[in-house]
C-alpha cells in the first residue's frame, strides 16, 4: 500500500512538471502577443480584455468547482492575489512592455523566482542551498540567453521607466505566487482562476475608463485582438490554470524555477518561425537553465 502511494505522488509530480513544462508555451507567447496588441491598443485595455476572455471561458468550470461551504480560510490570500495577480501584476507588466525593450523586460521580470524563493519560508516551505543553487543556476542561465552572452548588454542596461515598472511585476508576481499556496489546497484552480481574472478585470475596467477600452477593441486589427486572444488562451488560461496545479502538487518553490525556461523558449521559438540565426550562448544558456531547473525540481 505504501509503494503504491508513493507512486501516486511521483506519478503526480511528473504530471505536474510536464504541465509546468506546456505553461512555459503559454508565457513565452504573452511576450510576442503583447508586443502585437500594444502597437495599437493601450495597456490596461489589453489587459482588460486579456481577462475578460479568460473569465469568460474559465466560468463553466469555476461554477462547477465553486467551493460547497464557502472560502473559509482561503479568501484573505485568494483577495491578495486578486490584488497582485488580477490587477497589478497584469498592468505593470503590459506597462513595462510599452516602455522597456522586450530584453529588459523580460531579464527584469525573471527576478520573480528569486523574490519568490527568498519568500518561500513565509508559506512554510524549506529554504536551502540546494534550492538556492538551482534557481541561482537558472537565473544565470537566463541572463546568457537574454543577452545573447554580450556581458556589455547586461552591464550597459539602465534603470528607466519601463525597467522600474518590470520590476514591480515580478514583485507582484511574487506576492501572488506566495498567496497561492495556501488557496490551491482548499479550492479548485479553475474557480481561482476565475475569481482572479473576473474580479482583476472589473478593477481593470475601472482604471482604464479613460482609455476607452471598447472604442480601442473595435478600433483594434485582427493582428491586435489576435494577441489578446492568445495571451488570454494560453498565458491566462492554460498556463494559469498548469502553474496553480504546479504550486499544489509540488510547491511554489519549485514551481517558479520554471519561469526561467520562457526566454529559452523564446530563443528556439525564433529561430525556428521567425528565422533568427541561433548563437552559441542560447545553448551554453540553455543548458545551464535547464541543469538549474533539474536540480531545483529533483528529490
Amino acid at each position: 500500500m505504501a509503494s503504491l502511494t508513493q507512486r501516486g505522488a511521483t506519478d503526480a509530480r511528473t504530471l505536474a512538471y510536464a504541465g509546468l513544462s506546456l505553461s512555459t508555451v503559454g508565457w513565452a507567447a504573452a511576450f510576442i502577443a503583447g508586443k502585437v496588441a500594444l502597437a495599437e491598443m493601450t495597456p490596461l485595455a489589453v489587459a482588460v480584455w486579456r481577462y475578460a476572455l479568460a473569465s469568460t471561458v474559465l466560468l463553466p468550470f469555476a461554477m462547477r468547482q465553486r467551493p460547497v461551504s464557502g472560502l473559509g480560510r482561503a479568501a484573505a490570500p485568494l483577495a491578495l492575489m486578486v490584488v497582485c495577480g488580477g490587477v497589478l501584476y497584469p498592468w505593470l507588466f503590459l506597462l513595462a512592455l510599452a516602455h522597456t525593450s522586450a530584453t529588459n523586460a523580460a531579464l527584469l521580470i525573471a527576478l520573480n523566482p528569486v523574490f519568490t524563493l527568498l519568500l518561500s519560508p513565509l508559506v512554510g516551505e524549506r529554504l536551502d542551498r540546494h534550492r538556492v543553487g538551482g534557481i541561482s543556476l537558472a537565473l544565470a542561465g537566463a541572463a546568457v540567453v537574454i543577452t545573447a552572452g554580450d556581458r556589455h548588454r547586461l552591464l550597459g542596461l539602465t534603470l528607466q521607466r519601463g525597467d522600474l515598472l518590470a520590476v514591480a511585476a515580478a514583485a507582484s508576481w511574487a506576492l501572488f505566487n506566495l498567496a497561492s499556496r495556501p488557496v490551491v489546497a482548499r479550492l479548485a484552480p479553475a474557480f481561482t482562476n476565475c475569481v482572479v481574472y473576473g474580479l482583476g478585470g472589473m478593477f481593470l475596467y475601472a482604471l482604464a475608463r479613460a482609455d476607452a477600452p471598447w472604442a480601442q477593441l473595435a478600433a483594434a486589427t485582427p493582428a491586435a485582438r489576435g494577441g489578446v486572444v492568445l495571451m488570454a488562451l494560453l498565458s491566462s488560461v492554460m498556463a494559469g490554470q498548469l502553474f496553480l496545479v504546479g504550486v499544489r502538487t509540488v510547491g511554489v518553490g519549485r514551481t517558479v524555477v520554471f519561469v526561467y525556461l520562457v526566454p529559452v523558449l523564446t530563443a528556439a521559438l525564433s529561430t525556428t518561425l521567425l528565422g533568427e540565426p541561433f548563437r552559441f550562448a542560447q545553448a551554453v544558456g540553455g543548458s545551464a537553465v535547464l541543469g538549474g531547473v533539474y536540480w531545483t525540481t529533483r528529490g
